[in-house]
């Protein structure tokens, strides 16, 4: 509490965090304005994140967000290949207000110029359509609590599964999630659900692996591209246009 509680342009609280390979962050505890960091292939970590003079990483600009996000906020991220982000990018616990927005933004004509050769970590709580991904390519997500929102994002897994997370709550629109080098475009696990339209699942064994009783809702426009479409646990719930299918088999009414 080094700061002082009457400077409106500085924080009296501030929190001291831990993330891997980044050592210890010092964060403030809550925004008193909206604002925008940007994010670009020739920015400084040490620099202000402004149009003049961006960040070099995603990782510095949620280093600097508080956990209590009150006010409208967005990380603009230059096109260009990040290849300094480390294995994850981790966004640290983040709430937020109801009235206002968190987005990351890319490229949404062309994700792929957007080339971030990192997978992100997310935990956030607030409302699904305040908090967006959009037109950012990455290794992978994954949402391990709360929900998310992306659009026109592209994941091209590493290994595994090209999304996956824990009690999370994901909805994807015209993105491309997987590859044939992947086990799962999506592996789901506890109470996860997910909401996917227009959207290509691409995998080298199966489209949807769910552990754990979750509801997974895909659009007829969908499209999936592995050997087996789903493998859920008798507990998941899965429906792919008109069809329901539990516990990864297709169900037909007696």
């Amino acid at each position: 509490m080094s700061d002082s509680p009457t400077d409106s342009n500085r924080q009296w609280v501030r929190i001291d965090e831990e993330v891997p390979r980044w050592g210890l962050v010092n964060r403030p505890l809550t925004t008193r304005r909206s604002r925008e960091i940007v994010v670009g292939p020739d920015g400084n970590d040490d620099d202000p994140g402004t149009e003049d003079e961006p960040l070099a990483t995603i990782q510095e600009a949620f280093n600097r967000l508080p956990i209590f996000v009150q006010h409208d906020t967005t990380i603009r991220v230059r096109p260009g290949s990040y290849t300094d982000e480390g294995p994850a990018i981790h966004t640290g616990p983040i709430v937020q207000k109801a009235q206002c927005t968190l987005r990351l933004v890319g490229d949404v004509e062309e994700p792929e110029r957007v080339d971030v050769r990192s997978g992100i970590n997310s935990t956030y709580q607030g409302k699904q359509l305040h908090y967006t991904i959009r037109g950012i390519a990455f290794d992978g997500l994954s949402q391990f609590a709360g929900p998310v929102d992306l659009r026109d994002c592209v994941f091209s897994g590493n290994g595994d599964a090209a999304i996956s997370g824990k009690n999370g709550h994901v909805f994807a629109k015209r993105c491309r999630i997987g590859s044939s080098e992947d086990r799962y475009a999506i592996w789901s696990t506890l109470m996860e659900s997910y909401g996917l339209v227009d959207c290509d699942l691409i995998a080298g064994e199966v489209a949807i692996k769910a552990n754990g009783p979750g509801t997974h809702r895909l659009a007829a426009n969908c499209t999936i591209d592995a050997p087996t479409a789903f493998d859920a646990d008798s507990g998941s719930i899965i429906t792919y246009g008109d069809a329901l299918y539990v516990g990864g088999q297709r169900y037909t009414p007696d």
